[in-house]
Order: C-alpha cells, then sequence, then structure tokens
C-alpha cells in the first residue's frame, strides 16, 4: 500500500473514530491529496467503493461545510472538491460537541445531588470541563480562520 493509500485509509479510521463514516474520511483525505476538484465516478473509483455511497457521503461532507459541489458546463457529472480551509470548521465543530455535551451533562447535576451530593460535585466539574474545552476550541477556531484570512489579504 502507498503512502498515499495509507494516508486516504487513516483519515477514514480518523473519521469513523468520531463516529462518522469511514468512506465519508477517506472522501475528504483524497480530495486533501489530489487539491482540485474529483467526480463522483473518480472519488468512487480511487477508493474502490459505490457511486451511491460516494454521493451519500459526499453530501455529508458538503453539509457540514468541508467540501462542495461543483459543475462543469455542458457536463452532468457532480465535482466535489475541498473547500479552501476547513480545518477551522473541524475546531468549531468539536467545540460545538462539547457545548452540547456540557448541556446535557448539566440536567443531571441537580437531580442526583439530592442522591448523591459527591457525585453532583464531579459531574459539575466534568461540565466545567466541557465548558471550557469548548470555549478555548471555539476561540482557536476564530484564531486559525483570522490567521487564514490575514494570509489571503497578503496575496
Amino acid at each position: 500500500m502507498s503512502s498515499v493509500e495509507r494516508f486516504v485509509e487513516e483519515m477514514g479510521l480518523m473519521s469513523q473514530e468520531r463516529g462518522d463514516t469511514r468512506i465519508a474520511g477517506r472522501i475528504f483525505g483524497l480530495l486533501v491529496i489530489e487539491g482540485h476538484e474529483l467526480s463522483l465516478q473518480q472519488i468512487s473509483e480511487q477508493l474502490g467503493v459505490s457511486r451511491a455511497s460516494v454521493s451519500t457521503n459526499a453530501r455529508l461532507l458538503a453539509k457540514r461545510g468541508f467540501i462542495r459541489l461543483t459543475t462543469r458546463t455542458g457536463d452532468r457529472q457532480d465535482y466535489y472538491q475541498l473547500v479552501g480551509f476547513p480545518y477551522d470548521d473541524l475546531l468549531a465543530e468539536v467545540a460545538q460537541q462539547f457545548t452540547q455535551h456540557a448541556h446535557a451533562i448539566s440536567a443531571f447535576v441537580d437531580p442526583i445531588r439530592a442522591e448523591r451530593p459527591g457525585a453532583a460535585d464531579r459531574i459539575t466539574e466534568l461540565c466545567k470541563f466541557y465548558e471550557k474545552s469548548a470555549a478555548f476550541l471555539q476561540r482557536w477556531a476564530l484564531a486559525v480562520r483570522d490567521e487564514q484570512t490575514s494570509q489571503k489579504d497578503k496575496t
């Protein structure tokens, strides 16, 4: 297996580890490697998966803002390409997940406090961890976005 194939596969495994599909991660990895738009057919052939699976997962990635659909005049195929710099979006997405986790966890503090005060204190600390982590990740995402914008302004 080539280093390119290993990279694409690793991106798939990382995606799967986050709870997303392996194919979505592999599509993302392939588009990072290629650096230009690819048709659904090209993606399907290079990854060795069905066009239907590529289509479903590409739409998921596009909805999340990591890739975008493009077309060519006179060509009926759909093409996808990596969004210019989606990495700040990845951080913002994780920050949003941590915010949701904090909210879900906080709903348990008061009910558990009546039964087990010590447990409620530990749950409160866990909630604070998620809240602080979410704030940090959001600031980091904004810093990455600002840095990218400033680099674009220089060119």
